[in-house]
């Protein structure tokens, strides 16, 4: 199985796992820009940290672990299994 995660212009970068832990569904939610509407539980759920052939870090920012940020960019990315 290979993770890739899929950005601006569909441009695909392979990536791995390299970490996961246990959070707060309220801390996944605490994007900035993004508002904790409705969100009464906080139950915990596994985020997922993912890094390219360049080494790059990419951090999940949904609860689904389908969504991924890298850091020092505000462009969300999209996670592909293949």
């Amino acid at each position: 199985m290979k993770l890739y995660l899929e950005g601006p212009g569909r441009e695909r970068r392979p990536v791995k796992v390299v970490s996961t832990e246990q959070k707060s569904f309220r801390t996944v939610l605490e994007i900035p820009g993004r508002r904790l509407a409705g969100t009464g539980t906080d139950r915990m759920v596994e985020v997922n940290t993912l890094m390219d052939e360049e080494g790059n870090l990419a951090q999940q920012i949904d609860c689904e672990g389908f969504r991924y940020r890298f850091h020092g960019s505000e462009l969300p990315w999209s996670l592909i299994v293949g």
